[in-house]
């Protein structure tokens, strides 16, 4: 009944003993939210009392019933969607991610080659300056978002070169692409591997696979692994990652998920495990950003007790906790129910996870690219130089800058995909 083991920036999941009573009323299910966050949930303890009659909807009750100092992302979902992300690597959108440069520019950070985006040709670096006949310095964040969800959404695009176009995208189907720019970076101290992991589903553990394959054939030892758009996803994948960056640490524990104190018999270890494409990498830099989170704060935090662990780019999300998933009616209520631990116990980043070597997104280069700014500062620390020699140069701009700008007031995190 319940999801396999798993955790991503709205939930993190693994198997469970409670099995749903298939009550579908309305009052039936809000009856199972409340039993299951007085139960496992995993600040059970801080459950405020809430009448179920006087709440409209289960999701509603799940979110009062929420631990809001530190829980940002217990939810409920249709079984189906959630299915189709985590197992089938597929969600419905537009197929690209935004971000801003320094000028306040509103740009494409990536695109999902399976989706809308991939296939009318939009990259990484792409100017917004509109949607919908509407310029993106007079919309607010709340506009730009209704825009944004439209059927059919029209931008018009200023690429790096500086041509100007519109671009017609509808919504649909993005198979998401795990796996980003793999590629060998021959260094003065030898071949560098580099990867941008974006999502951790069951589809991508064939791309990392692969990828790594292609490491260990040209003895990689040094590794550069980008999670700066990465959310979270399945701590299976998560194992598998961390296994396959070093392999010396095969049958250590790279999570210990911890239960609150009604269900310390869930508690366990997720350890790395022996793997034919792997590298016993003497040392690994991540890039980060605020949008890494979860899975991917545990492979950084799993891995520190064992190899030589730096990080470039800005502070991660925080969020060392996981949940169980459980399947009731058409729904699948994933609270937080685990916090999640590395070999020496350490675990507590809800205020996410600091860089040594603070370096800005860098939207105008491709990633894998040697002059892109967080890869280049990662470069410079593997050849032996320390985070202050990192030259700080500011990104040359196309021409036209400034026709576009980020929307009025605060955009909504952006960690998600449109």
């Amino acid at each position: 009944m319940a999801a396999a083991g798993c955790a991503c920036i709205l939930t993190a999941c693994s198997d469970s003993s409670i099995e749903p009573i298939e009550d579908c009323s309305l009052d039936g299910r809000k009856t199972f939210v409340g039993e299951i966050m007085t139960d496992f949930y995993l600040w059970y303890d801080r459950v405020p009392v809430v009448d179920p009659a006087t709440v409209e909807s289960p999701e509603a009750l799940l979110q009062q019933l929420t631990f809001r100092e530190l829980d940002h992302w217990s939810g409920m979902q249709r079984q189906a969607e959630r299915q189709e992300f985590f197992d089938q690597g597929r969600f419905q959108g537009l197929g690209y991610t935004l971000g801003q440069d320094p000028n306040g520019g509103l740009r494409i950070s990536w695109v999902h080659e399976g989706s809308a985006a991939g296939r009318a040709g939009l990259d990484r670096g792409a100017l917004i300056l509109g949607v919908n006949g509407r310029a993106i310095a007079d919309l607010t964040s709340e506009e730009l978002g209704t825009e944004l969800a439209q059927e059919i959404v029209v931008h018009q695009i200023q690429e790096l070169d500086g041509r100007v176009h519109d671009v017609e995208l509808a919504q649909g189907d993005v198979d998401i692409t795990s796996v980003k720019g793999a590629t060998v970076l021959d260094t003065p101290n030898g071949p560098v591997g580099y990867l941008m992991f974006t999502t951790f589903v069951l589809p991508g553990e064939d791309e990392l696979k692969l990828a790594f394959a292609t490491f260990r054939a040209r003895g990689v030892q040094q590794l550069v692994i980008d999670l700066r758009y990465n959310g979270g996803g399945l701590l299976r994948t998560a194992a598998l990652l961390g296994s396959l960056i070093d392999t010396e640490a095969a049958g250590q524990p790279l999570i210990i998920e911890t239960y609150n104190q009604r269900h310390p018999e869930l508690n366990r270890v997720r350890p790395m495990f022996e793997t034919e494409e792997g590298v016993a990498a003497s040392r690994v830099v991540f890039l980060t950003t605020g949008r890494t989170a979860s899975a991917s704060e545990q492979v950084i935090n799993g891995l520190r007790p064992y190899l030589e662990v730096d990080i470039v780019g800005s502070r991660t999300l925080g969020k060392p906790v996981g949940a169980d998933s459980w399947n009731h009616c058409e729904y699948s209520i994933s609270p937080i129910t685990f916090h999640s631990l590395n070999a020496e116990g350490v675990g507590d980043y809800f205020n996410g996870i600091e860089p040594a070597c603070e370096v800005q997104d860098d939207l105008l280069h491709e990633l894998g690219d040697p002059e892109e700014a967080q890869l280049a500062a990662a470069l410079q620390i593997l050849d032996g130089q320390p985070c202050g020699s990192v030259e700080k140069r500011a990104p040359v701009l196309g021409p036209a800058l400034g026709l576009a700008s980020f929307p009025k007031g605060p955009l909504p995190e952006l960690p998600g995909w449109y």
